[in-house]
């Protein structure tokens, strides 16, 4: 006669929650060398053009399942190089269901950060899986293309970066981990450090278990989860909800981590709909203008914006090479984000762009800097800098179902592909 133990029953039970370990398939440091050649940006920053360029350094980057067959649509030649790297060990699947800790440290604004989240395995089941919950809508473009990738690979290179909103006490599991365990591997460059653990047995269910108590608001990877569940949907046998493709890989940060960093996607306009002089006219006309200055030099740009920052309520800079507007955005504090203020206000109706125009005349970008090489080479007839979207706003709307447009927020830094690799196909995936 056998008696259960108590950590078996909080394996048991991690096994029976929407959020468990998985046996994630990694990179062999033996067969790659340096990891951080073959790890990649996160899947919604490089175009399939930027992403064949950096896999094209090395025949192993992750980004290789990420480039499109020249047709631009299927992923064959991905799929077989997935399954290729497999077979050659250049990948290999860990021996048991883990969670697996990534520390972040980075410098920002002059400031040491460090990001602590854990990668889990997130039941897509419409009824009893995990409460993911987005807060920015999706391109339906791009939704298809992560699709036919997945049906192709039948692999995730990359993970839904979720946030979850628990007082701390996932922040606090997880610093408890790094001070404790040994990790699987580290790295540093360019002055940053990237800390690698795996955790398995009841410590893992534990994780599992605590990050269950609460729904998780997407930060980045909407069209990954998008994507995922329509595949489970039409993949999944019914009453499979064991089958790996019946789930999605998630990196969770807790919101009280203090290097959860939400940055402002400014807007560049490669043209104006008119001159200077009238469009500063209409601008006076919606917009109260509160100060006005010559261009500001690079420095100079990346100080405002940082002061821009700080401001209680809706602001905004008018960049222009003639000169540089603050304006105060309608709709007081508390209002809605200031990046659809502005799409309203500045970009339909006193730019008077329609979104055929909108999506040729304006490019995105979180970096001050590129917008002021933007607008230095002429790329950019004018740029609107932004404050950030608090986190809190970013959660409320999502827990109360409300969705930003696109390029409203900016998680940073972006949780890079190839730090875990998730395998649709093979039973073992979750244990």
């Amino acid at each position: 006669m056998t008696t259960e133990s108590p950590a078996d029953r909080v394996e048991d039970r991690a096994v029976s929650l929407p959020l468990r370990p998985f046996r994630a398939l990694r990179y062999v440091p033996e067969r790659v060398g340096d990891l951080a050649a073959v790890l990649g940006p996160a899947d919604d920053v490089p175009t399939a053009e930027q992403a064949a360029a950096l896999a094209a350094q090395h025949p192993h980057h992750c980004l290789h399942l990420e480039v499109p067959d020249p047709d631009g649509r299927s992923f064959r030649t991905a799929a077989r190089l997935f399954r290729s790297w497999r077979a050659e060990g250049i990948i290999q699947m860990d021996i048991v269901p883990s969670c697996y800790v990534y520390a972040h440290r980075f410098m920002l604004a002059g400031h040491l950060r460090e990001r602590l989240g854990v990668f889990l395995a997130a039941s897509l089941d419409p009824h009893n899986g995990a409460r993911l919950l987005p807060h920015e809508g999706t391109t339906q473009e791009l939704v298809e293309r992560r699709e036919r990738q997945l049906e192709a690979v039948q692999a995730h290179a990359g993970a839904v970066y979720a946030v979850w909103n628990g007082e701390g006490a996932l922040r606090q599991a997880l610093e408890a981990i790094a001070a404790q365990e040994r990790p699987l591997w580290y790295m540093e460059r360019a002055g940053e450090r990237q800390t690698f653990w795996a955790v398995s047995g009841r410590r893992a269910a534990e994780l599992a278990a605590l990050v269950a108590l609460r729904p998780l608001v997407v930060a980045d990877g909407h069209h990954r989860l998008e994507a995922a569940k329509r595949y489970a949907h039409r993949c999944v046998p019914t009453g499979s909800p064991e089958h790996p493709a019946a789930w999605v890989p998630i990196y969770v940060v807790d919101a009280a981590d203090p290097a959860l960093v939400v940055r402002p996607i400014h807007r560049l306009l490669r043209w104006l709909p008119c001159g200077w002089e009238t469009l500063r006219e209409h601008l006076a006309n919606h917009t109260r203008i509160v100060r006005i200055t010559p261009p500001p030099t690079p420095d100079m740009l990346i100080s405002a914006a940082e002061r821009l920052a700080m401001l209680p309520v809706g602001h905004a800079l008018i960049v222009h090479s003639e000169e540089c507007l603050e304006i105060m955005l309608p709709g007081g504090e508390g209002a809605e984000p200031d990046a659809i203020r502005v799409d309203r206000l500045v970009l339909r109706h006193v730019c008077a762009f329609n979104q055929a125009e909108l999506e040729r005349v304006v490019e995105y970008t979180p970096d001050v800097v590129e917008a002021t090489r933007a607008l230095q080479s002429g790329r950019a007839a004018l740029a609107i800098l932004l404050r950030p979207t608090p986190l809190q706003t970013v959660l409320a709307w999502a827990e109360s179902g409300r969705l930003f447009p696109p390029k409203t927020t900016s998680f940073y830094p972006k949780v890079p592909q190839g730090l875990v690799f998730f395998d649709l196909a093979d039973p073992l995936t979750l244990g």
